[in-house]
């Protein structure tokens, strides 16, 4: 009888909420306990009732990288409508019932975090069964710009707002539409690192970042680039191998232009890139299910098995565009392009919210595929007929080197000779000063006449290989831009205390890198009958390629004055540009030499500047020899 006392007496002790503490989480993860607990109402979207992540399958691995305990931070860079923000919620919602924990959300300005408050996330709290079990007794702890739930707080706060942001510390830090933030709030740090900062404290923080992009200066861009950089990749319903689904690949009739007879006749396809198949609109569902995250230029086996070189992170990155919406058709995404045409602010927009792509104003490109179409019948290592002088360039980087070697021609035709990577000063060396390359058809041979080499990293070494072999190795430093001059030179050795040059004493070479890649694109796209042909050695490899393509020249413009300037930048951030750089550099190095001068009918020898003379400009003597020959 006393223990039957004793245990009644004991259920009496506890309330309801308070055994309910007691409960350990479930091991769930937030794709599964949204499809279990979550309920979206008639104002967050066309479709209300319990939340089913099959409709949005590209949505799980976002949500479930929420789970990670080796996750810190999230990064989504995506367009609209395509439930990044309810991913969020249901983010926020798992950690209320399942992983409690102060949290902020930070929306763009107050009155966007007052909305948000009372239209989504109140009502979320109202309509999931496990979530209104911990909203408070008293309707005070319900206001517009805080809720007390009874086993956390969550704060709303604008990013204007710098009180807010620093109000106290937070486990959860939740940002919507960060590229809509105003840079600095009053005399504040940056809102996002003020709000960060609020973290920590918590070895178990997390924090998750979502917009869609604008430009390449802004937050979220900058933010993806930094992490691992994860897109979705989905098979192709009749090859089988997987792929990132991308603008470039749908294919609209070319005497069609109607947004309207696009839509409404269906005329945009999707074409898979390995088999040129079309995917269907009714087979995207499909494809979705079988879909998965994966770094960038991932392997992917047709089982959807992930072979990658890039390790766990902290910081995850989710890219995606409006081609995985359930909700769009190919032929809607067509149409919308087409309505941009002509309108530079609805173009951006078509860029930024339905491609989650930033917006760029591109004058010089060259793809891979344009670059491999170059590539001649020759082999590496053989000079090409028509060839008279090689130069090269050498990337310097901390365990290796990249090297490039460059043959001329009249009218500054030009073949690539070598392209590789070596591991030592020694393999530099041999290669670029010991070795001579025989011509293709004939008995003559050509030793490389001039090198650059960057002396940005390792520049004690670099200055000593370029001692050893002064006449024939130069260390440049790139720069953009120079003032009005592809090159100009800066004498190293100077006498220690009258600082007077020293007569054959060493010469750092200043280039403007962005004159040599003007140079090198024009000759790459160089027409027909352009003397200035660029060509390429046949079977260059893939990283060759995909280096030399890594930049592309955009217009930026400053929004404020309206002043436009071209640069040329990385497609993607992390993405290694170093054949590029040894092309420059190569080109470079014949420029010094001046072996745009060479003519058929009237040759002469390679230019040596002197060293007392100012480089600014091209000039300098030549040095003939009798019978019209090179001087080498």
């Amino acid at each position: 009888m006393r223990k039957k006392a004793r245990k009644k007496n004991h259920c009496l002790i506890w309330s309801e909420k308070e055994k309910e503490a007691w409960k350990l989480p479930e091991k769930i993860t937030v794709s599964q306990w949204a499809d279990k607990h979550r309920v979206l109402g008639a104002m967050t979207g066309p479709e209300p009732g319990p939340w089913r992540t099959s409709r949005t399958p590209y949505l799980a691995g976002i949500m479930d990288a929420f789970c990670d305990p080796m996750v810190e931070e999230i990064t989504i860079m995506a367009g609209t409508q395509l439930g990044k923000t309810e991913c969020m919620y249901n983010m926020l919602g798992y950690a209320i019932d399942q992983d409690p924990g102060p949290a902020l959300l930070v929306m763009p300005r107050e009155a966007d975090a007052k909305k948000i408050s009372y239209n989504r996330v109140k009502p979320m709290l109202e309509l999931s069964d496990v979530l209104r079990k911990h909203l408070p007794d008293l309707d005070d702890d319900i206001s517009k710009l805080e809720h007390r739930l009874d086993n956390m707080i969550i704060t709303f706060a604008g990013s204007n707002s710098p009180a807010a942001l620093a109000q106290r510390a937070v486990r959860y830090v939740f940002f919507d539409e960060t590229d809509k933030y105003p840079p600095f709030s009053g005399r504040e740090a940056d809102p996002i690192k003020l709000a960060i900062e609020r973290t920590k404290t918590y070895w178990n923080r997390k924090i998750v970042k979502v917009s869609s992009p604008t430009t390449r200066q802004g937050y979220i861009f900058r933010e993806y680039e930094r992490s691992s950089r994860r897109r979705f990749y989905v098979p192709c319903p009749h090859c089988g191998r997987y792929q990132v689904l991308v603008w470039g690949q749908i294919k609209i009739p070319e005497e069609e232009r109607d947004p309207e007879k696009i839509i409404s006749n269906r005329l945009a396809e999707y074409i898979c890139r390995y088999c040129q198949m079309k995917i269907e609109d009714k087979q995207k569902p499909k494809i979705m299910t079988r879909g998965v995250w994966a770094p960038e230029d991932a392997e992917i086996s047709a089982k959807g098995k992930i072979k990658s070189k890039v390790a766990a992170a902290r910081h995850v990155g989710f890219w995606l565009s409006s081609l995985y919406s359930p909700w769009l058709t190919w032929s809607d995404i067509a149409a919308e392009f087409f309505r941009s045409q002509g309108r530079p602010a609805a173009l951006m927009n078509f860029a930024n919210s339905w491609l989650a792509e930033v917006f760029e104003e591109r004058t010089e490109e060259t793809k891979p595929e344009i670059l491999a179409a170059k590539a001649g019948r020759y082999v590496e290592g053989v000079v090409p007929a028509g060839c008279l002088v090689l130069t090269a360039g050498v990337d310097v980087q901390k365990n290796y080197f990249i090297l490039g070697i460059r043959g001329w021609g009249y009218g500054e035709e030009s073949w690539s000779i070598r392209a590789c990577r070596v591991e030592s000063w020694d393999e530099v060396e041999s290669i670029l000063f010991m070795t001579q390359y025989p011509q293709e058809k004939g008995d003559k041979t050509f030793p490389v006449l001039m090198t650059c080499i960057d002396s940005g990293y390792r520049t004690d070494e670099v200055y000593d290989v370029c001692r050893r072999w002064k006449d024939r190795a130069r260390p440049v430093k790139g720069h953009d831009h120079l003032a009005g001059v592809p090159y100009k030179i800066n004498h190293l050795d100077r006498h220690p205390r009258t600082g007077k040059i020293i007569p054959n004493g060493l010469i750092l070479w200043h280039i403007d890198t962005s004159h040599y890649k003007d140079k090198i694109n024009r000759m790459v796209h160089a027409e027909p009958g352009d003397p200035a042909q660029w060509h390429l050695f046949k079977n260059p490899s893939d990283a060759y390629l995909k280096q030399f393509c890594a930049e592309h020249k955009i217009i930026i413009r400053n929004r404020k004055t309206g002043v436009a300037r071209e640069e040329w930048v990385k497609v993607t951030q992390g993405r290694p540009n170093h054949y590029l750089d040894v092309e420059v550099y190569a080109a470079a190095a014949a420029d010094t030499i001046q072996v745009y001068a060479m003519r058929k009918d009237h040759e002469m020898a390679v230019h040596h500047p002197r060293p007392d003379r100012d480089s600014d400009r091209r000039e300098g003597s030549w040095i003939r020899r009798s019978g019209g020959k090179w001087l080498r």
